[in-house]
């Protein structure tokens, strides 16, 4: 059972996990009619769409892809630097939707291109990276997540 501490931030209650480095929460109101902003730092703030519909806002599909490559690549210059190695890596990830039987799904694959450094070497490094990343953590077992190392970005 997760333990919380109940603290205040800016005078907003939050329930953080006992031990927890980072807390945040993110919350959406109104659907793809509102915005969808952190608690707290609501001048983080975002217009909401949808991929299905024409509409301004950010969707969920690209909000996927900026915490992927952003947590992802974060991660691998950790790992680089632990093999006192200089940061190499560049990291695309491309969120496709999908329709299935009981609704829809999304497709992520995650690319990552680190230049002048060997095949092996940085496959090797990515896999250490996917046990350390906490997104990776979260989406690695997931049949449609994949990740690779190319040579050239395919998107």
């Amino acid at each position: 059972m997760l333990n919380y501490k109940h603290q205040k931030q800016r005078g907003i209650p939050i329930m953080a996990i006992d031990g927890s480095l980072y807390h945040t929460e993110a919350v959406n109101e109104k659907g793809l009619s509102g915005v969808s902003f952190i608690r707290g730092n609501e001048s983080l703030a975002l217009g909401v769409s949808s991929s299905l519909v024409k509409g301004a806002g950010t969707n969920p599909e690209q909000l996927i892809g900026l915490a992927v490559s952003t947590c992802f690549n974060a991660t691998i210059e950790i790992i680089e630097r632990m093999h006192n190695l200089p940061h190499k890596s560049v990291v695309h990830t491309g969120v496709d939707q999908l329709k299935d039987d009981t609704g829809y799904q999304f497709i992520v694959r995650i690319q990552i291109l680190m230049a002048g450094v060997e095949h092996d070497q940085a496959r090797a490094l990515v896999d250490e990276a996917k046990n350390y990343c906490p997104v990776a953590k979260l989406i690695k077992q997931n049949a449609n997540v994949t990740f690779e190392v190319v040579d050239q970005f395919e998107f």
